[in-house]
């Protein structure tokens, strides 16, 4: 899914889009923010930037690069929205210096949200409001008039349909109270509370629905109602509420529980008005102030509550992407089990198994049930019968995290024990099994496992090549499905699914794929690359044997100049002459046939940069190796460019250790209070870590037990600035409180 080059289009806005770029990335100077942009006109991804393109952004982390690239989309299509919406308004409006106005309004925008309070008012909805019913009326002159500071009579427009003084000073009032409203300083004053630019008070307060209430004993049976339990009739500060809390109240709204709003108090609405310190004839001065009592209660406190509950939503949507691409980039970042056999069983009443080489490859799939925490008899023949079959090298089983799976360890380490498993070492570990069911019934499985495959038994697979190679696995789970973060189901589907493939793909393509190993489905994923360029490499693979060089890959279809130089760098080819006399870090000179390997193939250097890296090394006088390994180099003489070449030899996903591999079954009754526990970090969010540490559900080390990194006597709360694990990382635990299921740990 790489992103097209932006089409060049009429440019009307009176800001930049570098002004916009900057706006969320403030660290860059305006010099680096126009190359920058420069690179995104050209349709150049976030990973290929980060890595390659240093000089420009000086070291910039991805995430903050795609924070610039999503700027930058969103300043085009703000121009659009704005061009389409001039056109579409400019006709509603009469007077020429009228028209300029509402141009001039439109071409400072900095967000649609301002475009579309623009355009509301020149809405002509099919309802007729009461300000329209009253413009009709004529009376918008006069209330233009009072607010000049003029003083008019009420009797001059008394007519057939205003047959007295007070009618018409009840229609005057509310087109009075409109103009105020529709005043461009009114109208960015409350888009500049809706934001929290401004302080006042906001609040936002949670109450069951009045169906939930209606039902409140069922829905307590079933559950749900405990979820909320801490949400129900409570009451925030706007400025200070927490994005996983609105989350949350979104959540409950979705499911018909509870039912949240955001008020503004009238007191602070009145004083922040901007027509509360307009001076008007002293004759029109009740007229005046019945208008602007009417304006504050009907138009401004709603619309600024409104705004300010879009706005927290769309800041915890952001908020949850965030938080899921953080720990996706850990989930990805792990190490595979590839020196034993796995026995990959996915949990349920009838377990679904698959006995995999440690390469990967099926050997063999099937099913069966299990009743109180023990296989039936024909479960344990076959998995007797597979552990026969590995020729002596060691099994690890594979568990998912689901329904039941606590039986299914206790199963497995009832076999550990009874010595089912002579002769081998057999361990069992944990493995999240979010999303395999639903991989299981994708066109892409049955493409991989053919039309007759089982389903159900799929899922085990998966589960299995989470182990052996999470990377290459993880990659087909549609990212909205892999289970990491906070509330991401809650948003939007096309923006979550947009947005998360963008964090997918730059993790995927920063650690890298060997080129004639990857699958369709980690090729797809890499920077430049897409699903045709992904099926053709694999096609040419298959057709023409394994790729030789980098350069080989432009006799691929669909691989011109610019993809190539997107994703060679992502892509490795191992030495394919492994018989040569000279070794590898050895042959630092470019060989003059293009097809040709080079040893810098298999580095992370970019193979436009391979005739400047050669020379650095004879200049060095030093092999790849000698710099991949650490050998100090001065860098006291060298250029950046050459200093970016070093780093580049030098640089390597840092990957975290596989899940620990266990031989016995915990469970909540054995927890003892105060006890020190080794557990792995499943998910990170903005309230927490879970942490498994075998039993039947995570557990809970709540946010306020991490300090801050920088300065750690100041309070924080926000993950990024805390000393805290990242999803994947073992850590030691103390067993703080067991409420039922519910566990709650401590840092050791």
């Amino acid at each position: 899914m790489r992103r097209q080059p932006a089409v060049e289009k009429e440019w009307i806005l009176k800001n930049s889009i570098e002004y916009f770029v900057m706006k969320e990335v403030e660290e860059l100077k305006m010099s680096q923010v126009q190359k920058l942009v420069n690179l995104f006109k050209n349709g150049c991804e976030s990973a290929y930037i980060a890595r390659y393109k240093s000089d420009v952004h000086g070291g910039l982390a991805p995430e903050r690069i795609r924070k610039g690239l999503d700027a930058y989309f969103d300043a085009l299509d703000l121009n659009r929205k704005v061009v389409a919406t001039t056109s579409t308004i400019i006709t509603k409006v009469a007077g020429v210096s009228e028209k300029q106005n509402v141009i001039e309004r439109l071409k400072v925008c900095e967000d649609i949200e301002e475009v579309a309070e623009i355009s509301k008012e020149f809405s002509t909805g099919k309802r007729e409001s009461k300000a329209s019913k009253a413009r009709d009326f004529g009376l918008e002159p006069p209330a233009q008039s009072i607010l000049a500071g003029d003083c008019i009579d009420l009797r001059q427009f008394i007519s057939n349909d205003l047959k007295t003084v007070l009618s018409v000073e009840e229609h005057l009032t509310i087109c009075l109270a409109d103009l105020m409203n529709r005043d461009p300083e009114v109208r960015r004053i409350g888009l500049s509370i809706a934001k929290l630019d401004k302080k006042c008070h906001l609040e936002v307060s949670a109450n069951l629905t009045r169906d939930a209430a209606k039902n409140k004993k069922e829905i307590e049976t079933k559950g749900i109602l405990q979820k909320y339990s801490c949400y129900i009739g409570q009451k925030w500060r706007a400025h200070n509420i927490k994005d996983h809390t609105i989350s949350a109240l979104n959540r409950g709204t979705e499911e018909g529980i509870i039912s949240w709003k955001v008020e503004l108090n009238s007191g602070d609405a009145r004083r922040i008005h901007p027509f509360s310190s307009r001076k008007v004839n002293l004759k029109m001065l009740d007229i005046f102030k019945k208008s602007l009592n009417y304006s504050i209660t009907n138009y401004f406190i709603p619309m600024v509550q409104r705004g300010v509950k879009k706005f927290l939503l769309s800041r915890s949507v952001n908020r949850s992407i965030l938080v899921f691409g953080q720990n996706v980039e850990q989930l990805f970042s792990q190490h595979g089990v590839r020196s034993k056999y796995v026995i990959a069983l996915d949990p349920g009443k009838i377990v679904k198994a698959a006995f995999l080489e440690p390469s990967g490859k099926l050997i063999s799939m099937n099913q069966f049930p299990i009743r109180d925490s023990s296989f039936d008899k024909s479960g344990v023949d076959i998995l007797k019968s597979w552990s026969s079959q590995s020729r002596g090298k060691d099994i690890v089983f594979a568990i998912g995290n689901g329904c039941n799976t606590h039986n299914t360890q206790i199963a497995v380490s009832k076999m550990i024990e009874g010595n089912d498993f002579p002769e081998i070492d057999v361990g069992f570990c944990i493995v999240p099994e979010h999303g395999a069911s639903k991989y299981s019934c994708t066109d892409a499985a049955k493409e991989e496992f053919g039309e007759d495959a089982e389903i159900k038994q799929i899922s085990a697979v998966s589960i299995g090549r989470r182990l052996i190679d999470p990377l290459s696995e993880y990659v087909k789970i549609e990212p909205q499905h892999l289970g990491k973060g906070q509330y991401q189901l809650s948003v939007n589907d096309k923006l979550l699914k947009d947005k998360l493939t963008l964090i997918v793909r730059d993790r995927v393509s920063l650690i890298g794929a060997d080129l004639n190993v990857a699958s369709k489905a980690l090729l797809q994923n890499i920077c430049g690359l897409n699903q045709a360029t992904a099926a053709g490499i694999v096609k040419y693979r298959e057709r023409n044997g394994n790729f030789k060089s980098r350069e080989e890959l432009k006799r691929v279809k669909g691989i011109g100049d610019i993809t190539f130089q997107q994703c060679a760098g992502f892509l490795t080819v191992s030495c394919p002459d492994e018989d040569s006399n000279e070794p590898p870090a050895k042959r630092v000179k470019v060989s003059s046939d293009k097809l040709s390997w080079s040893p810098f193939d298999e580095t992370l250097v970019h193979p436009d940069d391979y005739k400047s890296a050669s020379k650095l090394l004879e200049k060095l006088q030093m092999s790849i190796k000698d710099v991949a390994n650490g050998v100090p180099v001065s860098m006291n003489n060298l250029t950046e460019e050459e200093k970016k070449i070093v780093d580049l030899l030098r640089l390597k996903p840092e990957l975290k250790p596989p899940p620990p591999l266990m031989k016995k079954a915990r469970a909540l009754k054995d927890l003892v209070r105060g006890q020190m526990y080794t557990g792995t970090v499943s998910n990170k969010t903005d309230f927490g870590l879970f942490v498994d540490i075998g039993v039947e559900r995570d557990g809970l080390v709540h946010i306020s037990h991490f300090k801050p990194t920088q300065f750690p006597s100041q309070k924080s709360e926000k993950i990024e600035d805390l000393d805290i694990p990242a999803v994947g990382d073992q850590i030691n635990v103390i067993l703080d409180k067991l409420n039922g299921s519910k566990i709650s740990l401590r840092p050791a």
